[in-house]
């Protein structure tokens, strides 16, 4: 990913950033990506510089992750019970699947980006939240603190602090 400006919007416990970026490597954006934080936004710079030199690490983990889990977090989920005999597709937040496509793992089209949280450097961590086929309601989002994932679920378990 390229430097990419972030536009902070300060908030009274989240502070918002918002940016053009339609996608994050292979992952589709669900409306532009944006970033969170709960740190002083005085450090924003420091924080988006550790995030631009750790993403490509970031990355690889989560879709590493994803991946291996999927399965678990489909079944988990009981998202294959929506299909039946009437209906091979059914619409989502992230478009039109199909029991194959759940089956088949594609975590391209059943996951779309919608924002990264930053977290101080020192901490050495990130929460990443994602619109998915499989929870409409509740999202997943996935924390990541130097080479583990440290946490993984619906979505606000990416504010938790660390």
């Amino acid at each position: 990913m390229q430097t990419t400006k972030i536009t902070w919007q300060a908030g009274e416990e989240l502070h918002e950033g918002t940016t053009e970026l339609r996608a994050w490597h292979n992952f589709k954006a669900y409306g532009n990506v944006g970033f969170r934080t709960k740190e002083d936004l005085s450090i924003a710079d420091s924080m988006q510089q550790w995030f631009f030199a750790n993403e490509k690490r970031i990355y690889a983990l989560v879709c590493d992750y994803v991946k291996q889990n999927y399965q678990e977090l489909l079944e988990e989920s009981e998202f294959l019970d929506v299909f039946d005999e009437d209906s091979e597709t059914y619409p989502t937040n992230v478009g039109e699947v199909s029991e194959a496509d759940m089956q088949a793992g594609d975590i391209f089209k059943l996951m779309q980006l919608s924002a990264f949280v930053l977290h101080h450097p020192d901490k050495n961590a990130v929460g990443m939240v994602f619109e998915c086929a499989w929870d409409e309601e509740h999202g997943f989002g996935i924390v990541i603190q130097g080479d583990e994932i440290i946490s993984q679920g619906f979505e606000q378990v990416v504010y938790r602090s660390l």
